[in-house]
Order: C-alpha cells, then sequence, then structure tokens
C-alpha cells in the first residue's frame, strides 16, 4: 500500500501522490532513528543553587552512627560509675568519721546524694548502651546492603556521562555528588540527610580521588 512520507496517511492502491502535502506517495515507509538527547549540562544558576545546598548540608548535624553513639555512652558511664563509687565510697567514709573532710555535715549529704545521681547517670546510660546493640546489628547490614548497591549503580561511566572535557572541576564535583545523593536517597529513602551525605561524600572519594 502507498503511504505518504510527510503525514504517514496510508492510500489505496493506484494513488501515487499525496493532494494535502503536495509530495509523492511511497511504497513503504522508512523508520527514522530517533536523536540522541544531548547531555544535560547546567546552567551557572543551577550551579550556584547546588553550592548553596552543599554548604546548607555542611552545617547539618553530621551523622553518628550506631557503634560510635555505644562507644560514646559505654564511656560516659564508665566514667559515671567510677567517679560516683569513689566519690560514695570517700564521702561514706567521711559521715562516719573514718576520715575527715573540710565539709560540715550538710556539704557532706549534698555531696552524697550527687554521687548517688552519678551511679543512677551510670546504670541509665549502660541500659542506653545494651539498647543501641541491636541498632548496630541492622545498620551493619543496611550499610552492607548499601555498599553492595554502589558497586554495581555508582561506577564511573555511569556518574561521568553527561560530562565532558570542557565541565569544569567543580561543575564535575557538584554534577556527580548531586547524581550520587539523589541515587542514594531514591533508592534509600530511609536514610537520612546526614547519612545520605556522608555516603556520597565517601562513594566519590573512593571513585575520584
Amino acid at each position: 500500500m502507498p503511504w505518504c512520507p510527510v503525514c504517514k496517511n496510508e492510500y489505496v492502491e493506484g494513488k501515487t501522490h499525496c493532494p494535502d502535502c503536495d509530495v509523492d506517495l511511497v511504497d513503504e515507509l522508512i523508520e527514522e532513528a530517533p536523536e540522541e538527547p544531548e547531555h544535560y549540562i547546567p546552567t551557572e544558576e543551577e550551579l550556584r543553587d547546588l553550592a548553596a545546598r552543599k554548604a546548607a548540608t555542611a552545617h547539618m548535624s553530621t551523622y553518628t552512627s550506631a557503634k560510635n553513639k555505644y562507644s560514646e555512652i559505654k564511656s560516659s558511664a564508665w566514667t559515671f560509675l567510677l567517679v560516683g563509687c569513689a566519690g560514695f565510697l570517700i564521702i561514706t567514709l567521711a559521715l562516719l568519721d573514718i576520715i575527715s573532710l573540710p565539709l560540715n555535715q550538710f556539704a557532706l549529704l549534698i555531696m552524697e546524694a550527687m554521687f548517688i545521681a552519678f551511679l543512677i547517670i551510670s546504670a541509665l546510660s549502660f541500659k542506653s548502651a545494651a539498647k543501641l546493640s541491636g541498632d548496630i546489628s541492622r545498620e551493619d547490614d543496611r550499610e552492607t546492603r548499601i555498599n553492595a548497591w554502589a558497586e554495581e549503580n555508582l561506577t564511573m561511566e555511569e556518574l561521568t556521562v553527561d560530562l565532558d572535557e570542557n565541565t569544569s572541576d567543580e561543575m564535575k564535583y557538584f554534577m556527580i555528588t548531586e547524581l550520587i545523593r539523589e541515587r542514594l536517597m531514591l533508592t534509600f529513602p530511609e536514610i537520612d540527610d546526614a547519612y545520605a551525605e556522608e555516603l556520597t561524600e565517601r562513594f566519590y572519594n573512593e571513585r575520584f580521588s
């Protein structure tokens, strides 16, 4: 069947000309290859927006892993325990007149109450540290999944597909880190901004430093 190469209308056999487009008909339509999409290059304004977002993120609270939180809380718990025990023992000996301290009875009682508070804080800190043990396991599992995903999906070829030799180093950094961060947040929406920023910097440095 003849076709019009312009309007793509099909005509009955015997027709040789398209009156609407004023062109001769052809026996078959040739599919035109789709044009290759041009690589997107951000404008200067978009780069400034990226830089502003990076600067804002830098002022956010630094991400602290469950493992680091556990170490900090455990360290504080031991400090309160040791100071509390030592202080409680010394003040108790002073209250029993076994040792002498330059403090009156009321001051000694205040000190005793303070060291008891230290012991209570120590117990609560150890309890909080114990609760974090489960978080550490879940966090390690999540990080393993993220690293495996990054190894497969954050290749240098994919991250630099929109760059060319004319792209400045600063523009490369902003474009690549923004792409890494967007892919991270899309694949793992449960991670917070601070953690995403830390992972972004780490993955960038591993591949381009």
